[in-house]
């Protein structure tokens, strides 16, 4: 007998064989951080722009738990642009735009930008449950969220692991990440800062170099991009 595979049967494979992927994968950002062994590939980025990205790539996700996810235009679009790596700052948007949603059940999520200084500052608001005073003192500590089995946990529970690798990277880029704010069935902020690109750092043209440092040692290596035959 030929057994078929339906759709809906195969949705928690999937879905367990993604969540599994996805703590593979923290675990594995965490051990190369902590070791010093992950490097970064700096270059003059928009931030406006990874924001854009990252919400059209979960635009699916919200939209089944009917939330909204509001950009404010008026303060990113007028936002500098920043040195940093794009996949990594990318990473971070992802996981508290993520992490917003696990907790926000009605409303949604709205994110700005301001300049502070030298930084850019994105601030990621939502309309979520909330955390008391105990569970806001354990933020950015490794598995905060864990409970006893990774794979089995409620759907809101993450690795416990976001925030922290979040916290690791961006202080690796010269940043800061903190909360805000919460109130219980209010929502949360959280915010995140992220340098401003020098002028010597804006004349750099895209395609030709890019300069990654070691987080180990902190040192900056050029890499030139190989020129292509003839």
């Amino acid at each position: 007998e030929i057994y078929t595979l339906s759709l809906h049967d195969a949705l928690p494979i999937y879905t367990s064989s993604t969540r599994l992927i996805e703590i593979v994968n923290d675990f594995l950002d965490v051990s190369r951080l902590e070791q010093g062994k992950m490097s970064f590939n700096y270059a003059a980025i928009s931030v406006e722009k990874i924001i854009e990205n990252v919400a059209f790539e979960m635009k699916t996700v919200l939209d089944q738990k009917n939330l909204y996810l509001n950009l404010d235009k008026q303060s990113l679009g007028h936002l500098p642009m920043v040195w940093a790596d794009e996949n990594r700052l990318k990473q971070i948007v992802y996981n508290l735009i993520g992490n917003s949603s696990k907790f926000t059940e009605t409303g949604g999520i709205t994110i700005s930008g301001a300049i502070n200084d030298r930084f850019v500052k994105i601030l990621v608001s939502d309309t979520g449950r909330g955390m008391t005073q105990d569970s806001q003192e354990l933020l950015f500590r490794k598995f905060q969220q864990a409970g006893s089995s990774l794979i089995t946990r409620d759907t809101t529970a993450g690795t416990g692991l976001g925030l922290y690798i979040s916290k690791m990277i961006i202080e690796n880029m010269g940043g800061s990440i903190s909360l805000v704010s919460s109130e219980i069935n209010k929502g949360t902020i959280f915010s995140f800062n992220i340098p401003i690109v020098s002028d010597e750092q804006k004349e750099s043209r895209p395609g030709q170099s890019t300069t990654s440092t070691d987080s180990s040692t902190g040192l900056t290596i050029d890499n030139p991009v190989p020129k292509l035959p003839g």
